[in-house]
């Protein structure tokens, strides 16, 4: 009987690499499926073990599909693992994706990922937090980014990474599903490496007269030259103005407390525009056209009591000083303007209030100097003198004994200072108060004066005109006298005729 003998050959191949220092995983394939839109190469295959060799020849493929009929090799640079969506019935097409020697999505520049979230999905249980390379929009820049895998699922917020993602002069911002370095205010470069800005060097900044402009991290300061001092960036005798700007709310405006609105060519010119108005305590700084910005200067903050919340306004910031007015420090409808003085702030009275906080009157006591009455002559050079004179003492009352005068010929500052010392100086000049606004039909004061007996005099001045007036007696004693009176002009005046 002749026997016809029927071999079976077993074609046994494996996925066409070499498994080194790690167990070879079997690549399963998934029949009638394949995965579109993300095919980088098409290349002809008699067999499939053909595309599978051409897949490990090549660093980004992914996984790949294979027609059997058509003898068809499709590389794709993603998983259907990474993008489901494409992930499609294709019958007589079977997909496998690559196991072994494949390198993760986003670990090489030449297979960047678009998100954190993508290569979470397309590694899964393998997936571990650390940098790699993305390009959010797929057609832009590829960067080395942070993914921290330990986030769940949704938005990764690469920004609250532990680990160091942007330079130490630099903003993070979170993304969806990355991040993004930019330089910040003061600072120039690529945001992931930025050096300060000299504003000192650029002409637009101009500090004012007498001032020195000083070069800081992010920022610059106006000094005034020594022997001067200033106010709104002019040094010339008041007190220089120092301000901080915070960091900047991205996408916020305050709106309804509008000093001024001009256009600049940088965004640090609002800054110095916000300096050298007194009352600027923020700024809105927006985009205009020509690559120039919107500054508006407001006189509220968002700390400032009665101020409404910050509102939405795409591509706008909204910058605050540190704000000592937030606290309103000034009494009696007082303007509190920030930057001045050792307190942070400065209060400018109205009419007829004086005080630090706005919170006297015209004061007549002169224990603190002659304030804002104002002077001419020399009568008053050596003003005011501690009261207790002991040539006086007896004679007057303990009632009627102030402790802080004006008009008389000697200049002692303190109690401790001895009395008696006569300047000599020329009884002629004025001593005029500023206007005020008393509550009350009267006015009581005490007088004195020496010999002879016109040296001093008081009047009453109401629109310009002297109503009402009253000569020091020949004795060092001091007496009351009362006037009435609605709105006055106070004025101390020594004879001109002494």
């Amino acid at each position: 009987m002749l026997w016809q003998h029927f071999c079976f050959f077993i074609l046994a191949f494996s996925v066409g690499r070499v498994c080194a220092n790690e167990q070879c995983k079997m690549e399963i394939n998934i029949q009638g499926m394949k995965l579109e839109k993300f095919v980088f190469k098409r290349v002809s295959a008699l067999a499939p073990h053909i595309c599978d060799i051409r897949c490990g020849q090549d660093i980004t493929c992914q996984s790949y599909n294979y027609n059997r009929k058509e003898k068809i090799c499709e590389l794709n640079n993603r998983t259907k693992e990474a993008r489901p969506e494409s992930f499609r019935s294709a019958p007589g097409w079977f997909y496998i994706r690559r196991l072994n020697g494949r390198a993760p999505l986003g670990s090489i520049l030449e297979l960047p990922a678009m998100s954190c979230q993508e290569i979470k999905a397309s590694e899964g249980k393998d997936s571990t937090s650390n940098k790699y390379w993305l390009n959010p929009t797929g057609n832009g820049e590829t960067e080395l980014m942070f993914c921290d895998m330990n986030l769940g699922t949704g938005d990764i917020d690469e920004c609250k990474s532990d680990i160091l993602l942007c330079d130490v002069n630099v903003n993070c911002s979170n993304t969806y599903g990355s991040y993004k370095c930019t330089c910040k205010e003061g600072y120039n470069g690529t945001g992931h490496v930025c050096t300060d800005i000299d504003e000192c060097a650029n002409s637009s900044i101009i500090c004012g007269v007498n001032v020195t402009c000083v070069n800081t991290n992010g920022s610059y300061g106006c000094s005034c030259k020594e022997g001067s001092a200033g106010d709104g960036g002019v040094c010339s005798g008041d007190e220089c103005r120092s301000i901080d700007f915070k960091e900047p709310i991205q996408d916020k405006v305050l709106e309804g407390y509008l000093i001024r609105l001009v256009e600049v060519p940088h965004q640090v010119d609002c800054k110095v525009l916000c300096y050298t108005e007194p009352n600027c305590v923020s700024i809105n700084l927006g985009p205009s056209q020509g690559g120039k910005y919107i500054c508006e200067l407001n006189n509220a903050s968002d700390e400032s009591p009665g101020s409404s919340v910050l509102q939405s306004k795409q591509d706008y910031s909204h910058f605050s000083i540190e704000n000592p007015c937030s606290s309103n420090p000034c009494f009696n409808n007082g303007t509190c303007q920030a930057g001045y003085t050792d307190k942070g702030f400065r209060c400018k009275c109205p009419s007829g209030l004086t005080g630090a906080y706005c919170d006297k009157a015209c004061s007549f006591d002169f224990e603190d100097g002659i304030g804002g009455w104002e002077m001419t002559g020399t009568a008053f050079i050596y003003q005011p003198t501690f009261g207790d004179n002991p040539v006086a003492r007896n004679r007057e009352s303990a009632q009627q004994q102030g402790d802080w005068w004006v008009g008389g010929l000697e200049k002692r500052p303190s109690e401790s200072d001895p009395a008696g010392i006569q300047y000599g100086d020329s009884p002629k000049g004025t001593l005029i108060s500023p206007c005020f606004r008393i509550v009350g039909r009267d006015i009581s004061f005490l007088i004195g004066g020496g010999c002879p007996r016109n040296d001093i005099r008081a009047e009453l001045i109401v629109d310009n005109q002297a109503v009402r007036n009253e000569t020091g007696n020949c004795y060092e004693t001091m007496y009351r006298k009362s006037w009435d009176v609605k709105r006055i002009h106070w004025s101390i005046r020594p004879s001109q005729t002494s």
